[in-house]
């Protein structure tokens, strides 16, 4: 199988898992007898790990050039961590496989992002159309998973998560490396690539757009049942939104060639706070319903815009580390924004959340905006690390058509 594909089947296996686990792994919990406030540290718990493993995961691919094994441990981490919480027989257990599981998936979206942005080289570009692969296998995940709880009990989304975790590790065993000398360790490296211009600038939009986004959707499929919605309104809600990301990514490419990267990358966060704008405003549950493809539009403009600036502004050797930095960052937006969303809504309403965030969403695009405009214009189209090799393969290849080329943080 030529890199490029197995590299769009390893975000397939890796999607899958979470189209299995993402929706449902609270219900999981719940069944377990689990209160919210503790659900709820167990979900800071995982996000605080993971903004600590991801960057060292990066820098531990980067500082082992020629292995190909950093991938494929981090997969079967997770799936460690997934069969350890289907037989945790009690808090303690369930705690510390959910902090393995947590290790382990720390290292996969960022370090397979990088990866597949090196072995396409100059088609990098392309890379909206693989990892679209993904956004693909989730909303179908999703969606099966649910009938298969429906019938089976939610114990049984393990069916699916841990061999899923399996298939990755084998799909990720097979991306070659492109090689080159020892890299900086893993303070060294991250600190590299933030001095890099741009970069800090870019971080903090980042975080300042995931932790309002993170605040709104936290809250989402509650307001829609206050307003009279049912749970399976809610759940169509996330479903649309997720199955415009498959276009969108799809297009990606072409949208850069029309608008600019940059302008592209402003634009997805730009959409979020539009849609948290439409959601303060909104007086039923059939609004937030007919609004919720906006953040699926807003989410695949921005991660694969994301993705292709961290990469374009990654110094040589360093690209797993700048997708470990730039996974960090969102990580650390989902735990401030959801400790934000929460005394908003608690002391106001959620519709006021929803208000605050998207003023908030003002200033996080203006320093989108900053970021994209420096080091001398817009940020560049996706792009390999500077220094970077098309893959120890030497092609380039698409999934048939040359049309058609191939791809957490999914999006969970």
């Amino acid at each position: 199988m030529d890199p490029i594909r197995r590299a769009a089947l390893t975000y397939a296996a890796y999607f899958t898992a979470i189209g299995a686990s993402w929706a449902y792994l609270p219900i999981y919990y719940r069944g377990l007898g689990l209160d919210l406030a503790t659900i709820g540290l167990l979900a800071a718990m995982s996000a605080t790990i993971q903004l600590v493993a991801a960057p060292a995961w990066g820098a531990l691919a980067d500082q082992f050039p020629r292995s190909r094994l950093g991938l494929p441990i981090a997969a079967l981490v997770a799936a460690g961590g997934a069969l350890g919480l289907s037989t945790a027989g009690g808090l303690p257990a369930l705690a510390v496989a959910v902090a393995v599981l947590a290790v382990g998936t720390a290292g996969i979206g960022p370090v397979l992002d990088a990866r597949t942005l090196d072995l396409l080289g100059d088609a990098a570009p392309r890379y909206g159309e693989v990892r679209a692969i993904g956004s693909l296998a989730f909303v179908i995940v999703t969606w099966a998973t649910g009938l298969l709880l429906d019938r089976s009990g939610t114990a049984a989304l393990f069916v699916i998560f841990v061999p899923a975790l399996g298939v990755t590790a084998l799909a990720a065993l097979g991306l070659p490396r492109a090689g080159g000398g020892r890299r900086p360790g893993v303070r060294g490296g991250v600190g590299v690539f933030v001095r890099t211009p741009g970069v800090a600038a870019f971080l903090l939009g980042a975080l300042l757009t995931w932790a309002l986004l993170s605040a709104a959707n936290a809250f989402y499929s509650i307001q829609i049942v206050a307003l009279g919605g049912t749970p399976q309104m809610a759940g169509l809600a996330w479903a649309l939104g997720a199955a415009v990301e498959v276009p969108v990514m799809w297009s990606h490419r072409r949208l850069v060639a029309f608008a600019g990267a940059g302008r592209i990358l402003v634009l997805g966060a730009a959409v979020f706070s539009v849609r948290a704008a439409l959601a303060a405003a909104a007086g039923g549950p059939e609004w937030l319903v007919a609004i919720a493809p906006l953040e699926g539009m807003a989410y695949a403009l921005f991660t694969v815009g994301g993705v292709g600036f961290v990469s374009s502004r990654a110094p040589a050797g360093l690209a797993a580390t700048a997708q470990g930095v730039f996974s960090a960052a969102l990580g650390l937006g989902v735990i401030l924004g959801a400790a934000f969303g929460g005394i908003v809504a608690a002391s106001t309403s959620i519709a006021t959340l929803f208000a605050v965030t998207a003023v908030g969403g003002v200033l996080a695009v203006a320093i989108v905006g900053v970021a994209a405009r420096s080091s001398g214009g817009a940020a560049p189209a996706l792009a390999p690390a500077r220094g970077g090799r098309r893959s120890d393969t030497g092609s380039v290849a698409v999934l048939g058509d040359p049309s058609h080329a191939v791809p957490e943080e999914v999006h969970p």
